[in-house]
């Protein structure tokens, strides 16, 4: 079994090797376009590499992917800065290894940190973009379905709440709105804002203002109802949030205590410690203690972000 001591730095060379690659696509992205190379490039791949996403995996050590993914929620995310967030996540987690197992071969794993850093970092960007996007898509529903009572024409309802808006939903429903003056039916014309958002409740909306263009005024006022249905689901999806906010702030204090541990026996009982950390038993406990806090993470931030309506008010 003594072989298995060189593990953590084949584990180390092979993170750097594929972070390299990928970054190297990235340069060769830059000049060509970004389809073209992924569709041309696709046989180029070595077989691990393409096992890696067969599997899954490579999605957590490309840079490509990520500053691909992070564009779709306006997340500017450049290669210095990924490089960045590498290096200082490394440094972290071997630190926190190290303090751990008071081992270098332990150590060394803590370059998992920074690979896994930046789609951590992804993930709470991206729900914090879908809130926004949610707030928008409220507002501007709720606004058009007021100016539409004033209007009454479409055109008209939707030009004038414009200014209330802001990017993105401002720029989709602008081209809309040139596509619809051009001749194009509502239905139409606004199909690319409902394909990119993907919420019944929109496209509902949409339909009934196709339908109202073509027959007259809302007279039993459907508009608002469909924007006050849309508004109640956000309610919802923050009352639930908040009901999780205190187990998940009680985690994160156990999670905290539990990454100090160490730390607070090394300041007290160093010897001790160490000698606990270099026996297979101890070294058995603390990975047991990390892979625990690990999973009960995913399970909590899974929950705190759960949405039971996703799959009643999203079009599939």
């Amino acid at each position: 079994m003594q072989y298995l001591k060189y593990l953590p730095y084949l584990i180390m060379i092979a993170a750097i090797y594929y972070v390299i690659n990928a970054n190297l696509d990235s340069i060769q992205n830059k000049k060509k376009n970004a389809l073209k190379y992924v569709l041309n490039n696709k046989s180029k791949d070595s077989k691990f590499i393409a096992y890696l996403k067969k599997k899954g995996l490579y999605k957590w050590i490309s840079p490509n992917q990520i500053i691909h993914e992070g564009k779709e929620f306006n997340w500017n995310l450049t290669i210095k800065d990924y490089s960045m967030l590498l290096i200082v996540g490394s440094l972290i987690g071997v630190i926190i290894f190290y303090g751990f197992f008071i081992s270098v071969n332990f150590a060394v794993f803590g370059v998992i940190v920074g690979l896994v850093l930046p789609r951590i970092m992804m993930f709470y960007k991206k729900k914090r973009y879908e809130l926004y996007v949610e707030e928008q898509l409220m507002l501007y529903l709720n606004s058009l379905a007021n100016a539409m009572s004033a209007y009454e024409n479409p055109s008209f309802a939707i030009k004038s709440i414009l200014p209330l808006m802001q990017s993105p939903i401002k720029e989709d429903v602008e081209n809309c709105l040139i596509v619809h003056l051009e001749g194009t039916s509502i239905k139409e014309s606004f199909e690319p804002l409902i394909n990119k958002y993907k919420y019944k409740n929109l496209k509902l909306f949409h339909d009934m203002l196709d339908l109202i263009s073509k027959t007259g005024k809302d007279e039993d006022g459907l508009l608002m109802r469909i924007a006050d249905e849309f508004q109640q689901k956000k309610i919802y999806k923050a009352k639930l949030k908040a009901g999780m906010e205190p187990k998940r702030s009680s985690f994160k204090k156990i999670a905290i205590m539990t990454a100090s541990f160490p730390f607070m026996f090394l300041a007290v009982t160093a010897d001790d410690y160490i000698a606990f950390a270099g026996t297979p038993t101890g070294k058995i406990i603390l990975t047991l203690m990390i892979l625990v806090n690990i999973i009960c993470a995913v399970k909590v931030e899974q929950h705190s972000f759960y949405d039971p309506t996703e799959g009643i008010n999203k079009i599939s």
